[in-house]
């Protein structure tokens, strides 16, 4: 039985998101017990990765409020919920502290060396698969995944490239296009050089782009950050938000008439695209209430309102697919990964807008509507990441030729 370390949280403003999706990746793995023993590790806000019953217990918990439709009980489990992950959040005392080695010839969690005797006596549990569920920076971005390259560990979800070029908004842009893909019009620019001459920095983007236009920060998820601006007054107070969550700031045409449809891919080689979605919003943007706050389901409370099948031509459903299949391609991505366009419902011109590469409850939902159940979705995720491991010892990382430099006097005299 191979053992799959289920790691959600993280330093990231899409932190409580991620328990969510974890609890629901934890439902499946439920159903996968005689295939897989799943071991949950919690990355708190500080960054410590905790283990044990705690962790469980809040998963448990999360899945139990989000069953709930007893108004009573469903207050008395986010009370829970809450103390469970306050608690953890200090480091609890059911909580073990513990941390992936990047040491391929450990391959496991090793204990904290202020808690414990260290290293031998502290090894934890060897792991067999990384299932991340993280949105975010610290867990989405590439660098969880770059542990698990240098732990040589097979892990769910894209690469590094992918996982690092998805997060940030314009690379990920500079990747569309350059393969082709239809984007809306946008111009960027650093915290820096905002702070340091702001008048430039509007004049830029008031030549490239005009107004309106939608302000987002390069590297941040879930809406956060977002804004919208109609003149110079507006886009002022919308930099000033977007500054607060990332370095980089993304400011794009605005389409106000707008459809907005997303599609999930699944797979390494061989690709299945999901049915088309579309998203609803009560506002100019999707914003995170309308995302996370305003669901009267509490079963979909981390749920964006939505139709599915999206409510659009059957054309432009294809079209759609065709371009999320492309996108994936054309970031290298691989196991999953959520397209998102925008659509002017005037023209019915589409736009690749962003990808997930986590994306938020895995699009269980997308899957389930196009014939795959979630345990089978999580059954073929573990499949896609061994897969891509075992691809991955193709790939030779030393060279004869290097090896031949050792016996080269010239490397053994001093001052070379």
């Amino acid at each position: 039985m191979k053992r799959v370390a289920l790691i959600f949280g993280s330093r990231s403003v899409e932190h409580e998101i991620s328990i969510t999706t974890a609890s629901k990746a934890y439902e499946a793995l439920r159903q996968l017990q005689g295939e897989y023993e799943t071991l949950p590790i919690y990355l708190s806000k500080a960054g410590a990765w905790l283990s044990g019953p705690a962790v469980a217990q809040l998963l448990t918990i999360e899945a139990e409020g989000r069953a709930c439709r007893e108004p009573a009980r469903r207050k008395t489990l986010q009370e829970r919920y809450k103390a469970q992950l306050e608690h953890l959040q200090r480091g609890g005392d059911e909580a073990v502290q513990q941390f992936l080695a990047p040491d391929p010839t450990l391959r496991g969690l090793a204990g904290n060396p202020e808690r414990a005797s260290w290293f031998k006596k502290a090894l934890g549990p060897a792991l067999d698969i990384a299932f991340p569920v993280i949105h975010g920076t610290h867990g989405e971005d590439g660098t969880l995944q770059g542990l698990f390259e240098l732990a040589d560990i097979p892990y769910v979800g894209p690469g590094v490239s992918a996982s690092a070029a998805g997060m940030d908004k314009i690379t990920s842009k500079l990747i569309f296009r350059g393969a082709g893909l239809p984007t809306v019009e946008a111009a960027w620019f650093s915290r820096r050089q905002w702070l340091a001459d702001q008048p430039a920095a509007i004049r830029e983007v008031e030549a490239r782009v005009g107004y309106p236009l939608v302000v987002k920060p390069a590297v941040a998820g879930s809406s956060v950050g977002i804004g919208r601006a109609a003149d110079a007054q507006e886009l002022v107070r919308a930099v000033a938000q977007a500054i607060q969550f990332s370095g980089r700031i993304l400011a794009e045409k605005a389409l106000d008439d707008r459809i907005e449809v997303q599609c999930a891919v699944l797979g390494n080689h061989e690709l299945v695209v999901s049915e088309c979605e579309e998203l609803t919003q009560s506002a100019g943007i999707v914003s995170f209430e309308d995302k996370y706050l305003k669901r009267p389901d509490a079963a979909e409370a981390d749920l964006a309102p939505s139709h599915i099948p999206a409510r659009i031509p059957e054309a432009l459903a294809r079209r759609a697919k065709d371009l999320a299949l492309a996108t994936f391609a054309a970031l290298d991505a691989r196991g999953i990964a959520r397209v998102d366009f925008l659509v002017d419902r005037r023209t019915m011109q589409l736009f690749v807008n962003e990808v997930n590469t986590l994306p938020g409850s895995l699009c269980l939902r997308l899957w389930e509507a196009s014939g795959i159940a979630p345990a089978a979705l999580v059954r073929r995720l573990l499949a896609l990441a061994v897969e891509a491991h075992e691809e991955k010892t193709r790939t030779r990382f030393e060279s004869r030729e290097g090896a031949g430099l050792v016996d080269r006097k010239h490397l053994m005299t001093p001052g070379k």
